[in-house]
């Protein structure tokens, strides 16, 4: 019993589980496909296609259209636009075909995706912008 308890503890630290406190909660997640597509509350993004994940900065258009600019946070570069559609998903240039779809998640979901999100602080590129 002590060893499934211990077992258990170090599958949650591994994971980056908060346990009681849950992250996430501004978080924005978008799936489309096997893809998916974090709009992090600090700021940050995090996508995953099947060329690989970036990761940068999302800044929201303060035009009130919606939508926003992506930038790489290793290059500098633009990584996308994205524009939000009437029926709620949204669409993304500079990261393939197709329109993403939001995700509900549970909170344990978004503590999980958080992690994601908190890692980008920890990149040498965070503090450099």
């Amino acid at each position: 019993m002590r060893n499934l308890i211990a077992s258990l503890v170090l599958a949650t630290l591994a994971t980056g589980c908060s346990c009681g406190a849950f992250n996430g909660g501004g978080d924005t997640v978008y799936a489309r496909n096997s893809d998916s597509l974090i709009l992090c509350e600090n700021g940050g993004f995090v996508a995953t296609v099947s060329t690989g994940a970036i990761e940068g900065r999302y800044t929201e258009d303060t035009t009130g259209t919606g939508g926003g600019t992506a930038v790489r946070g290793d290059t500098g570069t633009v990584a996308f636009t994205l524009t939000e559609n009437p029926d709620g998903t949204v669409t993304t240039s500079g990261l393939g075909d197709g329109t993403w779809n939001h995700m509900t998640l549970s909170k344990t979901d978004l503590d999980h995706a958080d992690v994601q999100c908190s890692d980008l602080l920890t990149r040498s590129w965070w503090s450099a912008q």
